[in-house]
């Protein structure tokens, strides 16, 4: 009995002084003179310095200072355990933390409050956050993931779900061996591997494991558990728990009653003063939070009264604010009454100038449209009466004259529709040029054969000279802007010389072994241009002016042309003399375009003697029947027709056509859904669109849709025959 008591002696003595709190310091600033009080049990003495704090950073926006106070805060509650208002300390603490990307600092927390949560036994918000916890200590590779560890095996300790406790503890076992320590820390992973067998032991008996729980429990030295010392009466338990087990094992698995007496002996003087020591403090806590809560209320109140005083000063302050803001508005409002009347008069007498101004373009958009009105009259009553001569006259002579007649109206209406369809694009000066390889003298052969009706008409001499070193060159060149150009130039020529000739000249300026600068000239020797009116000569709506009876043009073609050369580059400019007449000129680079090889065009005339057979598709019967026809000039070429695109479809399916000339604007279904269609079972027949649709938009959607050309009505024969022979190659080859 002596022995046992001596025994009992040396355990208080050797356990006790590890968990009682420390001898006080001499504190070096704040913090460790607040964690002095804690540890001396000065608790209302460091809460209270701690709310102080709390006021000042806030007062002074210091949210870093802030959040550690916080996390004081609910360190101090904790270790009263007041676990509630710790968890909420611990909250605010997290949510500042994070918010200044301080991941350090957030671990702790998050470590803290885990371990919060599992000691007031609220273990749902303990599940919701242990997986964060353990997850955030990994990436930083800290060594708090073992107490976030440590905790999730006491909750199902607690919750006595021993399969888990079992599980957790081997698992944190095997993690606690392969993690690597500081020297620092070396004693703190003795704690661990102590604390983890504990409960691991623990839950291999309660599994009715005996032999591997009592081999674990034995090997364990409880000394081990004391470096831990700040967890109250935890360690206490540990230990009292661990001898209770001991007394289990020499009872009912060895029947060593003696053995089993000493250490049922040794647990429960170990509980006894657990128990002692937790209703000491339940006692203490209990008035320590009712002061603690009292002193928070305090402040609260001295906070509010400091609001309210904060409140009324800032209204004092808005107030005065306001109204010298007021009376500074009233100063400003006069002085700007008076300026900005002096600057009303001043808009009111610009408004009355530029209502002016659009009163004159007002006037001559009207003249405009009022000329463009009879420009469209006159050639539209022409060809109508001309096809009724036509089909009345029986002279083969007077017929053919009369078809001249009627080519040249259709040709002038084209070029004006074209100019007053160009002066309406709201984009035009951005014109984007699809150049491909053209021979420039067979170009203008066929602009001075549409011309020449026009200027035999009024009797001139329509002459082309070209100037170059290589006749058969290809030239890369958008002939719809150079002919347009031309077209436009040529047309002024004509209409404004009485007699005399109209001439289109060519000069090869320059060569460079990749381009070629060709200078063009539109001679004239009509009725000239005053110097007066070379500033105006070249813009819309305004150039006709300077004409006055001359005129019977829209005055729009050479400020397009003006306009199409900047997509080239180039400039126009021109020379003239009054009643002799005028030359407009312009030079432009041209790209000379890579010839094929001999071989190739062999080919190419082989494939020419293949028949080839096309599908042409447009729901105008006019339009369909004019482009048969002119696909049947072609040698070896055949056609068939279509009135919409659904027909179209079933044609290319049913039939092994070569290509598609397919119109867009069609009802029920549209050229770009045929063409989709169509690709989805033919992807490699040529599909052009063949449209009186000209723009940038119209080329973009088309080849986007799966057309391979855009051909745009009305087009040039020779043209038209090119692009087809080269399309049928390409699929045939």
């Amino acid at each position: 009995m002596n022995l046992l008591k001596s025994l009992l002696i040396l355990i208080a003595l050797s356990c006790i002084p590890n968990f009682c709190v420390s001898q006080p310091k001499e504190p070096s600033s704040r913090k460790q003179r607040i964690n002095q009080l804690v540890e001396n049990d000065s608790i209302i003495e460091a809460t209270s310095l701690l709310h102080a704090d709390i006021s000042r950073f806030k007062a002074n926006n210091q949210p870093l200072s802030l959040a550690y106070t916080y996390q004081t805060l609910g360190s101090v509650f904790s270790h009263i355990e007041s676990y509630n208002t710790a968890s909420n300390y611990y909250v605010e603490a997290y949510h500042l933390f994070d918010s200044l990307n301080k991941p350090k600092e957030v671990d702790n927390i998050l470590t803290q409050l885990s371990r919060n949560y599992v000691d007031g036994k609220d273990y749902s918000k303990f599940d919701s956050i242990i997986p964060i916890a353990i997850q955030h200590s990994t990436k930083l590779g800290s060594i708090n993931v073992f107490y976030s560890l440590e905790s999730k095996i006491r909750k199902n300790y607690f919750i006595r779900d021993y399969a888990r406790t079992l599980e957790e503890a081997d698992k944190a076992l095997k993690y606690l061996e392969d993690f690597e320590f500081s020297s620092e820390n070396k004693i703190e992973k003795v704690r661990l591997d102590a604390s983890y067998k504990y409960y691991r032991g623990v839950a291999l008996v309660n599994l009715k494991q005996f032999r591997e729980g009592y081999q674990v429990l034995f090997k364990i030295d409880p000394n081990n558990f004391r470096t831990y010392g700040k967890e109250n009466v935890f360690p206490l338990s540990q230990v009292s728990t661990l001898n209770y087990y001991k007394f289990r094992y020499f009872n009912e698995r060895t029947k060593h009653l003696d053995s089993a007496n000493t250490y049922l002996l040794i647990a429960d003087s170990l509980k006894y003063l657990a128990i002692q020591d937790f209703q000491h403090r339940i006692s203490k806590n209990g008035d320590l939070i009712y002061k603690i809560i009292t002193t928070e209320k305090q402040l609260q109140l001295t906070n509010t009264k400091r609001r309210q005083q904060k409140v009324l000063s800032n209204a004092f302050l808005l107030s005065t604010i306001i109204l010298s803001l007021l009376l500074t508005g009233l100063i400003i409002f006069f002085y700007y009454f008076y300026t900005n009347r002096k600057r009303i008069n001043i808009i009111n007498l610009k408004l009355k100038e530029s209502n002016k101004k659009l009163k004159i373009i007002d006037k001559e958009r009207l003249e405009f449209f009022s000329i463009l009105s009879h420009e469209l009259r006159t050639p539209i009553y022409g060809i109508g009466g001309l096809a009724t001569l036509i089909k009345q006259e029986q002279s083969p002579e007077k017929r053919r004259s009369y078809l001249n007649a009627l080519i040249s109206s259709s040709n002038y209406i084209s070029v004006l529709i074209d100019n007053v369809l160009q002066i309406s694009k709201v984009k035009f000066e951005n014109k984007q040029l699809h150049s491909k390889p053209t021979n420039v003298l067979q170009l203008v052969k066929r602009i001075s054969s549409s011309l020449k009706v026009s200027a035999n008409q009024k009797g001139l001499e329509l002459y082309t000279n070209v100037e170059k070193t290589k006749w058969d060159e290809l030239l890369l060149i958008d002939g719809v802007v150079l002919s347009q150009i031309l077209i436009n130039l040529s047309y002024n020529a004509i209409r404004y010389t009485s007699k005399g000739f109209v001439s289109i000249n060519l000069t090869e300026q320059r060569r460079t072994n990749t381009h070629v600068n060709i200078l063009f000239e539109i001679k004239d020797s009509g009725i000239g241009i005053q110097s007066k009116h070379r500033d105006i000569i070249f813009n819309a709506f305004e150039n006709k002016t300077f004409l006055e009876k001359n005129s019977t043009g829209s005055g729009l073609g050479l400020y397009i042309v003006k306009t199409l050369l900047k997509s080239y580059n180039s400039e126009i400019n021109f020379v003239s003399k009054p009643n002799e007449g005028s030359t407009f000129y312009f030079d432009i680079d041209f790209e000379i375009a890579q010839v094929a090889s001999k071989t190739n065009q062999s080919s190419i005339i082989q494939l020419q003697s293949i028949p080839t057979k096309i599908l042409v598709v447009d729901d105008n019967s006019i339009n369909l029947m004019v482009t048969q026809k002119n696909v049947e000039k072609i040698s070896g070429f055949g056609s068939d027709t279509a009135s919409n695109g659904r027909e179209a479809i079933c044609l290319v399916k049913e039939k092994d056509y070569d290509l598609v000339l397919m119109d867009i604007n069609m009802p029920d279904m549209d050229g770009y859904e045929a063409t989709k269609h169509i690709r989805l079972f033919n992807p490699n027949i040529p599909i052009l669109a063949l449209t009186a649709l000209n723009s940038a938009e119209i080329h973009t959607k088309a080849l986007a849709c799966g057309m391979n050309h855009v051909i745009t009505k009305p087009y040039d024969f020779e043209e038209f025959k090119s692009i087809l022979l080269s399309y049928s190659h390409v699929y045939q080859d």
